[in-house]
């Protein structure tokens, strides 16, 4: 609510608070909570051409859950193009995650026949693969 009657994104006091990162949150409880279909219907209220600096962070996030969300729909194609983008965004939200790794590994493990080389890549990256 207050951050509807705020109206736009700010970065007061490093706190990256406004719609767009009450949406994100929003995102993040429903892939914590396990709920993946609401996690990505709940990303559709983010704008994605939101070109807020104080958000990228919160924006790498997003898409980390989004993979979880992807993956736990076997969406693996979808998981990885999340990955990845969490990764252009905050490469260091991706490589110092123990969570990601984790996620990576089950995505690699269910892809051994097809393995992708942007998700091989991304492994060797993220420290996943040697």
């Amino acid at each position: 609510m207050l951050a509807g009657l705020l109206g736009h994104d700010a970065n007061h006091a490093w706190t990256a608070f406004g719609p767009t990162n009450v949406a994100i949150h929003r995102v993040t409880v429903a892939a914590e909570l396990g709920d993946p279909g609401y996690a990505l219907s709940a990303a559709t209220a983010v704008d994605p051409d939101n070109p807020s600096e104080g958000l990228r962070s919160r924006r790498a996030q997003m898409h980390l859950d989004l993979a979880w969300a992807q993956s736990q729909r076997k969406r693996d194609g979808e998981a990885v193009l999340h990955l990845l983008e969490a990764e252009r965004t905050a490469p260091q939200a991706v490589y110092y995650n123990v969570v990601v790794r984790e996620l990576i590994r089950e995505v690699l493990a269910r892809q051994q026949r097809g393995r992708t080389s942007s998700l091989h890549d991304l492994a060797v990256r993220a420290g996943v693969l040697g």
